[in-house]
């Protein structure tokens, strides 16, 4: 089967992006037709608006690139799929027709008309729509790609879209049931766990293999028992960490914060938040009794308020980093070596907790087992079990990991929280032994890690082109597999 990428568009220096406003097209000419982001960038700015499409090099899934205007004699052959790609630039709520700027267009009515009369008279074109590393997909981005599609009689089960959420698929069917749409007409999703591949690559690039812990180093007794970083301080970063302050475990643990710096923009009151339990996400599918079961009891509200006063005192503890600000945007960095070596397991402050509809992982999860770390998971629900579909081991033959599986935030931040300090609590002695039982798990999960680099990427295009003929369609259906 060949696969071939259609685009509308065709300069001197190779095609640009797809679903570009025209609006924009003066302004190419312009800057000579070049797709670059620092392009992108400059007219974003002039323009005061966002572009809504962007970077992504679709040619990892094809090589063969073509212009609209020539597929008319190929399109009958069933041999070919013909992709017609898109990029959301990491701006999903711009993309999708979410953010009160774009609240009547979304990238979807920007596919050009040839485009469109193909997508809904050929089964072999197809919408290929990327979503980068990191995407936020609440209930209100399926509605808005649902009613678009419809405005321009496209069936949904002609959009694919590729992104890191393990969540889509069962989001999906969800919105579809709710609103009584066939099955027949959904959208599709693929995962995509890019970072798995871009952390892998580190693993075997031999130029930088000095700046992870070895073997040697695992079974040994170190300074400190736990390393937590933290950048922004969402919602829950900011509850457990007033957590471990109120519990005066913010001394033996490597755990680094900067209450200022917090691109939430969480309500500054803190405390009136935590009161009104402000931390709740509610959307159409939030029933009054979620309230109830998702709220801190009186109680922990109050260890929460207490350790947050606290933290106020001591506004910042710096590890590797001075000024977190510096870093903001730096694409996947390496952490200090020595903050591994010198700490038992790690806490992983994932990226989500509180958001529903976001089921996705980052390289956070990816950055113990490069450096051969334990470790416990402040996150979503089944981040755990999201990594064992990779293959991948954890640690419940050491402690309790059932708060994976705990789907009530609340109880599932306490859960962590208990765990945390039950391990906190372990002598060195306890924890050189439980070192040497999770030893071969450590390593086992490292070389496995290796195994997802670049050397492998036959196996995602191999994958894309099953799932594009509806072959083997799995639950998740995964591009990267275990090799």
């Amino acid at each position: 089967m060949d696969i071939r990428l259609v685009y509308d568009f065709e300069s001197v220096n190779g095609f640009l992006y797809n679903s570009i406003d025209s609006c924009f097209i003066g302004d190419f000419w312009k800057k000579s037709f070049l797709p670059s982001k620092k392009n992108i960038d400059f007219l974003n700015k002039n323009n005061n608006k966002n572009i809504h499409t962007g970077e992504f090099n679709f040619t990892y899934f094809s090589q063969s690139k073509i212009h609209i205007s020539k597929i008319d004699k190929w399109v009958l052959d069933k041999n070919t799929i013909f992709i017609y790609p898109i990029a959301t630039n990491a701006e999903n709520s711009y993309s999708f027709g979410v953010d009160d700027l774009y609240k009547t267009t979304s990238i979807i009515d920007l596919i050009s008309n040839k485009a469109k009369s193909f997508v809904r008279k050929y089964d072999n074109f197809k919408i290929l729509i990327y979503c980068g590393l990191e995407h936020e997909m609440p209930a209100e981005y399926f509605t808005s790609i649902y009613k678009c599609l419809q405005r321009n009689n496209i069936n949904p089960n002609k959009i694919w879209i590729i992104s890191n959420n393990f969540e889509n698929i069962n989001n999906n069917f969800k919105l579809l049931n709710k609103f009584k749409i066939p099955h027949s007409k959904k959208l599709n999703f693929l995962i995509y766990y890019e970072q798995l591949k871009n952390k892998a690559n580190e693993m075997v690039d031999d130029t930088i293999k000095n700046l992870f812990v070895s073997e040697d180093d695992i079974v040994k007794i170190k300074e400190k028992k736990c390393l937590m970083l933290n950048r922004r301080l969402h919602w829950h970063r900011k509850i457990f960490l007033s957590l471990l302050s109120n519990s005066n475990l913010l001394e033996n643990n490597l755990i680094s914060f900067d209450l200022p710096y917090n691109q939430d923009k969480i309500d500054d009151n803190f405390i009136e938040s935590i009161i009104n339990d402000n931390y709740l996400k509610v959307d159409m599918f939030f029933k009054k009794n979620d309230f109830i079961k998702e709220t801190f009891s009186i109680y922990e509200k109050q260890e929460i308020i207490n350790g947050y006063k606290k933290l106020e005192k001591l506004q910042k503890k710096e590890l590797d980093v001075s000024n977190l600000e510096s870093i903001d945007g730096r694409y996947l960095e390496l952490d200090n070596i020595e903050l591994y070596k010198n700490s038992y397991f790690s806490l992983v402050a994932e990226t989500e907790f509180f958001e529903k509809w976001n089921g996705y992982t980052t390289e956070k999860i990816l950055k113990p087992i490069q450096q051969l770390h334990p470790f416990i998971v402040l996150g979503r629900p089944h981040t755990l079990k999201y990594l064992k579909l990779y293959g991948f081991k954890t640690f419940s033959n050491v402690w309790d990991e059932s708060y994976d599986d705990e789907i009530i935030n609340s109880r599932r931040i306490i859960k962590v929280f208990n765990l945390f300090k039950e391990l906190n609590n372990k002598s060195d002695d306890e924890w050189v032994e439980i070192l040497k039982n999770v030893k071969d798990i450590l390593i086992y999960n490292r070389n496995l890690l290796k195994t997802y680099s670049y050397i492998n990427d036959r196996i995602v295009i191999d994958n894309f082109k099953k799932y594009l003929k509806n072959e083997h369609i799995q639950e998740n259906p995964k591009l990267l597999q275990t090799p």
